[in-house]
């Protein structure tokens, strides 16, 4: 089971913000996402309190072996940014207290 932005937004109009529309929840959610990745782009993290802090964490390249010279090598490849996402601390016991009720 994956959860998708669409259900996200199911929840927050049928739930929270009944009285809102479904456009302008899902144009403030795109907001919010995109201005998570253009922090991260930027190379700053992203703290989303009692939620979780994400991280931008640059790929190095890889180090290897030719097996036939024994020759180290590595290739230089284009910076790649992955990003890190390191739960709070009440996320995480929310979420194994929900996992020992089952």
């Amino acid at each position: 089971m994956s959860f998708v932005k669409k259900n996200l937004i199911d929840q927050l109009a049928n739930f929270y913000y009944p009285n809102f529309l479904r456009k302008d929840l899902e144009k403030t959610l795109n907001l919010v996402f995109n201005e998570i990745i253009i922090a991260l782009q930027k190379g700053f993290s992203v703290q989303i309190r009692q939620f979780g802090t994400f991280t931008p964490k640059i790929q190095r390249s890889r180090a290897f072996r030719n097996p036939r010279t024994g020759k180290n090598l590595s290739l230089p490849t284009k910076q790649k940014i992955k990003v890190h996402f390191k739960p709070s601390k009440k996320l995480k016991l929310f979420i194994n207290k929900k996992d020992n009720n089952e």
